[in-house]
């Protein structure tokens, strides 16, 4: 994983999504704060800022669940 990708959860989508981003990977979003709208927001921005494109039917909530999901995801998408 790439520290710059974890700065860029962090300090930009976190930020922007208002939600306090966890030092513990494993802390679920929903315990965080995040709402359905949210999640859209999320996974929006995760497209923009990673240049990447999400397909329809790994659009599950558990799969992005997680920072260190979301981590893991971005790292098999950005390779």
């Amino acid at each position: 994983m790439s520290k710059s990708m974890e700065l860029i959860l962090r300090d930009e989508i976190f930020a922007e999504l208002d939600i306090e981003y966890p030092e513990d990977h494993d802390t679920r979003l929903l315990d965080q704060g995040i709402d359905s709208a949210g999640f859209i927001k999320l996974i929006v921005l995760m497209e923009s800022k990673f240049n990447i494109s999400i397909p329809d039917e790994e659009l599950l909530f558990e799969n992005f669940s997680t920072p260190g999901l979301i981590l893991n995801y971005l790292t098999e998408k950005t390779l």
